[in-house]
C-alpha cells in the first residue's frame, strides 16, 4: 500500500503522490506511527483504499453544473451568427442550413476549449470545484493540458449512444471510476476539498459569464451586421401589373381592377425548412361592410433561410355599382410555422357619379340607344334597320341571408297600334350571390329593327320581377322608328 504522512490516507500500490495535496507517497505496509493522542474509543477506522476518488453521481452533476457554460456559448454563437445572416427573430435567431451548422460547431468548440483549459489550468472546471472534484494522472499527479485534451476529446465516445451511456458504464465498471476518456488519458476523477475563497471565486466566473453573455447578445442584437428580420407586411404597391411602377394616384372608377402586391419577410421554416405563410385579404366598402369574399393566399414551399420575403398579390375588380368613397384594404399574414399574426390595412378611392337608392324595386335611367355602349338617343329616334337597345338600372334589389339576388323580365315590344311586333317572357337577369347587396342592377334588352319595318312610334314594355323580394315593376319606353 502507498501513504501519504501529511494527509494520513491510504491509497493503490500504482499511485506515487497524494491525489489530494500532492505529496509523494511512502511504501508501507501499515501506517507509520505518529505522536498524536489516542483516538476515542468509537473513531472512524482508516480510510480505505479508494476512498479519495469522486462519486459517480457528484461527477454527474458537476456535469450539469458545466453545461450551463454550453448553453451560453450556443446563445452567444447564435446571436452572433444570426447578426451576421440576418437570423434574428423577435425572441432570439432562427437558422437553418449552413448558419445552423456554423452555430453548432462554434458551441462545441466553445465549450470544448473551456473544459481543456479549465483542466489543464486548475485541474478542475467550475462545476467540478463546486462539488469538490479534481481531474489528476493515475499516478496522482496533476493533469496535463494534453490529457486534459484526450479525455475531452473521447466525451464523443463516451456518450455513445446518448446521454453518456458508455461513459456511465465504463465508470460504474472499472475500479478507479474511469470513463473512456479517463482510460485513454490515463487521468482519474478525486475528490479534492477546496476552499471557501475558491468557490467564491468560481460562482463569481460563473456571474461573470452569465452577465458577459446577455450584454454581448444584447449589444449584437442592438448592432447587427445584417439587420434583424421582423415578421411583417412590408412593400405594399398598388400598380397595374407585376412589373409596372406604383399607381400615380389610388383613384379608381367602377369597373377598374386593383390590383396590389406586396412582401412578407421574416417568417420561420418549420422542421423540414418549409415556409408556412398564409395570407387574408378583405376589401371593405366605404360603409365599411366586405365588398367580396376574404381571399386566401398559401404560400407553402421549400427554401432556405436566406429564401428572401415571400411575394404576395392580389386583385379585384370593381363592380359597376361600386359605390363612390374611400375603400379600405384589410390584409392579415399568419406565420403558421411560429404562431405569429400581422395585420396591416390600406386605401383606396373610387370616384363615381352618386348612385339613387331605393326602398322598393324600380327602374331608372331608363335609356334608348342604337347600340350596348352608343350614346343614349335624345330624342329616341332610329332609322330602320338598326338595332335598338333598351338600357336601365334596376333599383331596390332584395337578397336572402345567404346573399342571394334573383332577378327575372318578361319584356317585349308594341307597334304603334299597340299590338305586340315581339314578346319574351321568363329572362333571367341576375342569379348569383353576393357579399355585398348590389346598389342597382344594371340590365339591358335589344332588337333587330327590319328594314322594312313600317315607321311610327313603338315602346318597350317591360315587367321585372323580384323573386326574394316578392316584388314587381313594370314601365313603358317610347321610341320612334323613321323611314331609311
Amino acid at each position: 500500500m502507498m501513504y501519504c504522512t501529511k494527509c494520513q490516507v491510504e491509497y493503490p500500490d500504482d499511485l506515487r503522490f497524494c491525489p489530494q495535496c500532492s505529496s509523494p507517497l511512502v511504501a508501507t505496509m501499515a501506517p507509520p506511527a505518529v505522536s498524536v493522542a489516542a483516538a476515542p474509543v468509537g473513531a472512524g477506522a482508516a480510510p480505505t483504499p479508494g476512498a479519495g476518488l469522486g462519486s459517480v453521481a457528484a461527477r454527474i452533476v458537476a456535469h450539469l453544473i458545466d453545461l450551463v457554460f454550453l448553453i451560453m456559448a450556443f446563445w452567444l454563437m447564435g446571436t452572433i451568427v444570426g447578426s451576421m445572416f440576418g437570423g434574428l427573430t423577435e425572441s432570439g435567431f432562427n437558422l437553418n442550413g449552413a448558419p445552423a451548422l456554423l452555430i453548432m460547431l462554434l458551441t462545441g468548440v466553445v465549450f470544448f476549449l473551456y473544459l481543456v483549459l479549465f483542466e489543464g489550468l486548475f485541474g478542475t472546471t467550475v462545476g467540478k470545484l463546486f462539488l469538490g472534484l479534481r481531474v489528476r494522472n493515475v499516478d496522482g499527479r496533476r493533469c496535463g493540458f494534453g490529457q486534459a485534451l484526450v479525455r475531452n476529446l473521447l466525451r464523443i465516445v463516451d456518450g455513445l449512444p446518448l446521454l453518456y451511456v458508455a461513459g456511465l458504464i465504463t465508470t460504474l465498471l472499472t475500479k478507479k471510476k474511469q470513463r473512456v476518456g479517463d482510460l485513454a488519458a490515463h487521468t482519474i476523477v478525486v475528490a479534492k476539498a477546496f476552499g471557501n475563497l475558491q468557490r467564491v471565486g468560481a460562482a463569481a466566473f460563473l456571474v461573470l459569464c452569465l452577465a458577459g453573455t446577455v450584454i454581448g447578445s444584447v449589444y449584437v442584437r442592438r448592432h447587427p451586421r445584417v439587420p434583424r428580420v421582423v415578421f411583417a407586411i412590408t412593400n405594399l404597391r398598388f400598380a397595374d401589373s407585376e412589373n409596372a411602377p406604383p399607381r400615380a394616384t389610388l383613384e379608381y372608377k367602377p369597373g377598374d381592377e386593383v390590383r396590389m402586391f406586396y412582401e412578407v419577410p421574416g417568417y420561420t421554416l418549420d422542421q423540414n425548412s418549409y415556409v408556412q405563410v398564409v395570407t387574408h385579404n378583405n376589401v371593405l366598402a366605404p360603409d365599411g361592410r366586405p365588398l367580396f369574399e376574404t381571399q386566401t393566399i398559401e404560400v407553402r414551399q421549400k427554401t432556405d433561410a436566406n429564401g428572401g420575403p415571400v411575394k404576395c398579390n392580389f386583385r379585384v375588380n370593381l363592380p359597376v355599382w361600386a359605390p363612390a368613397g374611400k375603400y379600405a384594404v384589410n390584409i392579415q399574414a399568419e406565420d403558421q410555422a411560429a404562431h405569429k399574426v400581422q395585420s396591416a390595412s390600406y386605401q383606396f378611392t373610387v370616384n363615381a357619379p352618386p348612385v339613387g337608392t331605393s326602398p322598393t324595386l324600380v327602374a331608372r335611367n331608363i335609356e334608348i340607344s342604337t347600340g350596348r355602349d352608343s350614346p343614349a338617343l335624345n330624342p329616341p329616334v332610329l332609322t330602320a334597320g338598326q338595332s335598338v337597345w333598351l338600357r336601365f338600372r334596376i333599383l331596390g334589389v332584395k337578397a336572402n341571408e345567404r346573399g342571394q339576388v334573383l332577378l327575372t323580365e318578361d319584356w317585349g315590344v308594341l307597334g304603334p297600334d299597340s299590338k305586340p311586333v315581339f314578346q319574351h317572357s321568363g329572362d333571367t337577369i341576375v342569379n348569383g350571390e353576393f357579399v355585398y347587396t348590389p346598389l342597382f342592377i344594371p340590365s339591358n334588352d335589344s332588337l333587330d329593327v327590319p328594314s322594312g319595318t313600317d315607321p311610327g312610334e313603338y315602346k318597350f314594355q317591360v315587367v321585372l320581377h323580384d323573386k326574394i323580394g316578392n316584388a314587381d315593376f313594370n314601365f313603358e319606353q317610347p321610341f320612334t322608328i323613321n323611314k331609311p
